[in-house]
């Protein structure tokens, strides 16, 4: 006979996996600077951005706002061969400053190494830092377009951006921008690095809901046959046409039909959910972080209808939007252009760059009406 041990009913827990601060470092035997567990804390953002429905539209907001309409004058000069624009490279370097706040441009001296001739974006989250020298600066960059198999993607070394060693091989160089820290001195930190818990929560509840209504395993009902117990095949049967029957999103609104004998009718208990106020609590805190770690006032710059507010939803945009502009945005366009713009200058466009803000409510014309004179014709 087949004994049941005991320890199939126990349970086992886990520990909550927190996304920690990434441990930078050195190496042994190693070129470059460690960035965070496996050297994959970019890859880890990016992660971020791509599972967090609410991060991704607040750094698409913030990148839109940086960019505005484009740098005036010279926004869609050619920069590089491939045919990228001045403007388009400075969408791509907004972008990863606001992810990584950092960005990486490969610079190409032209043959008399008197300027830039060509500028093209490096994904930031695919370069790494070489080790600080004795005076505590970077001499070299390397670049690997994927970290996690550097056998198969084995990384090329570049010479730090330096107008004054650009010959040779140094012709080619990594111009490596990044907002200060504190406490690191080699790779940022993203602004929003408080809420990566809650911007992974975000992505985790949204893959749970996800996982509930398709496996249906949070149980809605009790269903009790009561005309004695069947063998386990049939038990089995009747299990998989329930599972096939009423489950998953497809299945949603049918019904039960049953046909029984006096006193052993089917019996379908609801099971009332314990939760329901969890999740729309669970739910406000992650938006209230999130917005909040993107210093984001107000719900509808991203799209988001709440109760609270400005009677009119325009004017409560254009209030939100102005502070967004000047908080947020402004400051970050400043430091992305002070770089950008350095090598923009040493590529020959010795012009003050300016960005036309976007426009988000359009305002509505007023028709020019002529006093009306209170002199009555005689």
């Amino acid at each position: 006979m087949r004994t049941t041990p005991e320890s199939i009913y126990s349970v086992k827990g886990s520990a909550f996996q927190a996304i920690e601060l990434p441990n930078i470092h050195e190496v042994r035997g190693k070129d470059y600077m460690s960035f965070g567990a496996k050297n994959l804390f970019p890859q880890a953002l990016i992660e971020l951005y791509d599972t967090s429905a609410m991060h991704h539209t607040a750094c698409d907001a913030i990148t839109a706002g940086i960019t505005g309409e484009g740098i005036d004058i010279i926004g869609e000069e050619y920069i590089n061969s491939k045919g990228e624009t001045v403007d388009e490279l400075f969408e791509k370097l907004s972008l990863d400053y606001v992810l990584y706040q950092g960005y990486a441009i490969n610079v190409i001296w032209n043959k008399e190494r008197t300027k830039i001739s060509e500028m093209y974006h490096l994904p930031f989250a695919n370069v790494r830092s070489g080790k600080p020298n004795e005076e505590d600066t970077v001499e070299e960059y390397m670049y690997s377009a994927d970290w996690t198999n550097l056998r198969k993607n084995p990384y090329n070394t570049y010479r730090a951006f330096d107008a004054t060693d650009n010959k040779g091989d140094n012709a080619s160089q990594v111009f490596y921008f990044f907002g200060y820290t504190p406490g690191n001195t080699v790779y940022p930190l993203p602004a929003y690095v408080a809420a990566m818990n809650d911007i992974s929560l975000d992505a985790q509840v949204s893959r749970f809901h996800s996982n509930n209504i398709a496996n249906g395993l949070a149980p809605s009902m009790f269903v009790q046959f009561r005309n004695g117990v069947p063998t386990p095949e049939e038990r089995r049967d009747v299990y998989k046409e329930i599972e096939r029957t009423f489950t998953g999103t497809e299945n949603a609104g049918r019904f039960f039909l049953a046909f029984s004998e006096a006193g052993k009718e089917l019996q379908v208990t609801p099971i009332d959910s314990a939760n329901d106020d969890y999740y729309l609590l669970l739910e406000e805190r992650i938006t209230s972080r999130i917005l909040t770690a993107h210093r984001i006032t107000s719900p509808l710059l991203l799209g988001i209808k709440d109760s609270a507010g400005f009677s009119s939803n325009a004017e409560e945009i254009k209030v939100a939007y102005a502070h967004f502009e000047g908080v947020v945005v402004e400051p970050k366009r400043k430091k992305i252009l002070s770089g950008y713009g350095y090598m923009l200058r040493l590529a020959g466009y010795n012009i003050a760059l300016n960005v036309e803000p976007n426009r988000l409510v359009e305002e509505p014309e007023v028709a020019d009406v002529a006093p009306q004179s209170n002199i009555e014709s005689l």
